[in-house]
């Protein structure tokens, strides 16, 4: 009996080992690159939501700005759920805030109103999607991690989507479809370069 008893709690200490080999596996921290790209690509939904709402919230601004504000909010929103998750499982802190830059964006947006705000906001987005894309593409491309490369793959469309709505959205302003050098972004330019190209800029 009493070494069926050993026998049976050495098969269980080895059900448990085997158990806790795939969580084991993932202990591995990330790399810069993967780190990084969490962490900005966190901060830049974090901004998107708020500029979003700024939109939605303004009643003097055009019909399309504030339509496009909204899906800003979901979009952005649905999407840093899944960067929230990634994060927890591969164990990368997340900030709580948009970055310094970003605030600013959205401070001065909240302080425009009307044809100044339409144009603020498209501006500043187009540029801020445009380098968004380009670190997105870097991660798909050079991320070593699978399940953050996955989560780049899945905000690809996501994020081109919403650029090509900010340029459609331009062109019924008036407004020019490409960033335009000098406008403030949603984030800082990117410190990794991409391999694939940027989509086109009409």
């Amino acid at each position: 009996m009493k070494r069926s008893a050993l026998t049976r709690l050495g098969m269980l200490a080895g059900l448990t080992t085997i158990a806790l080999l795939p969580a084991t596996a993932h202990a591995a921290a990330p790399s810069e690159q993967d780190t990084q790209y969490l962490r900005t690509i966190h901060q830049v939904n974090l901004a998107a939501v708020e500029i979003g709402q700024s939109a939605q919230g303004k009643q003097d601004v055009d019909q399309g700005v504030r339509d496009l504000g909204g899906e800003m909010v979901s979009n952005h929103t649905q999407l840093d759920e899944e960067v929230t998750r990634v994060a927890g499982e591969v164990n990368v802190s997340l900030p709580d805030a948009p970055d310094q830059e970003q605030q600013d964006l959205v401070d001065r947006l909240n302080g425009l109103d009307g044809g100044e705000f339409d144009t603020a906001f498209v501006e500043s987005q187009l540029m801020g999607y445009a380098q968004v894309i380009e670190v997105n593409n870097a991660e798909i491309a050079q991320g070593t991690d699978e399940q953050v490369v996955d989560l780049a793959q899945e905000a690809d469309p996501v994020l081109n989507d919403l650029y090509t709505s900010l340029q459609q959205l331009a062109a019924s302003l008036g407004l020019p479809t490409s960033p335009s050098p000098g406008v403030s972004p949603t984030l800082p330019a990117p410190t990794v370069s991409p391999s694939t190209p940027l989509p086109a800029q009409s």
